[in-house]
């Protein structure tokens, strides 16, 4: 008699309890996974991944103080069997480039059904390729480095220039530098116009400034 396969272990990072709480929920209810550990920051996400020895991690790219896509290149740097899926409520046009690059094997996007995300995990735990659809990126912010797309989506969050120096561990001239470049990649006047063309593209992905 044939023994049931074994489970997929996964690592869950998340850093909205609820949310994970509703992944880990669907995920159980497939005998195919077994959610061996749950995080919401980096250095506890690195940690578990050690501890654990997960064979795929789902990532979510806003951790709170933290940056997914950095944990993404850490996580492929220390565990390069590890599976990388990232799931994440921004753009895909704009974000799946990158975190392909810094790693992951896979992007979902969180609007995806459930059905979608189990089937995707399957996947990428069988090694294979989850399609890419052909995403066209809506405007040139998915033009903007990943440095100016972090100044631009904390200035779209309401936070000065200080404040976003000191939460990505830049000085306050380099912030300025890269605002007046997202000004002129972007085709914008003024500093106003910055600040106003981020609060909205901040809306739209959903998130809370």
């Amino acid at each position: 008699m044939t023994g049931q396969p074994t489970p997929i272990r996964l690592l869950l990072i998340d850093d909205h309890p609820l949310f994970r709480a509703g992944v880990a929920a669907v995920l159980r209810a497939d005998a195919a996974f077994v959610v061996c550990a749950e995080s919401g920051d980096i250095r506890s996400a690195r940690e578990l991944a050690a501890q654990h020895q997960p064979e795929i991690a789902v990532v979510d790219l806003l951790l709170g103080e933290d940056d997914g896509l950095k944990l993404v290149r850490e996580l492929r740097r220390d565990f390069p069997l590890l599976r990388i899926v990232v799931l994440s409520m921004l753009d895909e046009a704009t974000y799946q480039p990158r975190a392909l690059q810094a790693g992951a094997d896979a992007f979902l996007s969180k609007r995806s059904g459930p059905e979608s995300i189990v089937a995707a995990l399957k996947v990428v735990a069988a090694r294979g390729r989850v399609p890419r659809p052909a995403v066209e990126p809506l405007d040139e912010i998915a033009a903007l480095s990943e440095r100016e797309l972090q100044v631009f989506r904390e200035l779209g969050l309401g936070r000065s220039t200080q404040e976003i120096a000191a939460r990505l561990g830049v000085s306050v001239k380099t912030v300025e530098s890269h605002r007046e470049g997202i000004k002129l990649k972007l085709g914008l006047p003024h500093a106003n116009a910055l600040v106003a063309r981020a609060a909205v593209w901040v809306r739209g992905q959903g998130l809370s400034p």
